[in-house]
């Protein structure tokens, strides 16, 4: 069976959104294994120097290379990412499955993602042009790997 793991760093805090992530990892379970991996926030001023935002996005980075498994596709979520409507995801997650059995999503901090995550991934992926909170990208997300595999399921629920 198909895992897929999203590794993203900050916890989820807000219980009502929790449970909707919660909801969608327990529809994906008929077609994969989900698992949702929360990596603490590393901690830095209001007003962080370059300097200090480098620091913060190495250490998320060591912490996230911990979670990586060296056999897994990596995706990296990130704001200059290739951009893909809900059908072309679903195409995407299927060519990559042919491949791999283990996907692995990647979204950071408020500071992005470190140019050492992004050398090694495989696709770097935009959910928009805007920005969102990693825990309203968290529930994006979840939801459209959902949607992406109904639609490989020609199952209804896109539209």
């Amino acid at each position: 069976m198909l895992k897929i793991k999203i590794i993203s760093v900050g916890k989820v805090k807000n219980k009502d959104l929790k449970k909707v992530i919660e909801e969608y990892e327990k529809r994906l379970s008929k077609y994969l294994k989900l698992e949702i991996i929360e990596i603490n926030d590393v901690f830095v001023c209001e007003k962080p120097s370059q300097a200090e935002i480098d620091m913060v996005l190495k250490k998320e980075a060591n912490e996230i290379f911990k979670k990586i498994d060296s056999k897994s596709y990596i995706v990296s979520m990130c704001i200059e990412g290739k951009k893909l409507k809900s059908e072309d995801l679903a195409v995407c997650l299927s060519d990559i499955t042919h491949k791999y059995s283990e996907i692995t999503f990647i979204i950071g901090s408020s500071h992005g993602i470190s140019d050492e995550i992004k050398k090694i991934s495989n696709l770097k992926l935009s959910m928009s042009d805007m920005t969102f909170p990693h825990n309203i990208a968290k529930l994006m997300l979840t939801e459209q790997i959902y949607r992406a595999f109904k639609i490989l399921s020609n199952e209804s629920y896109h539209k």
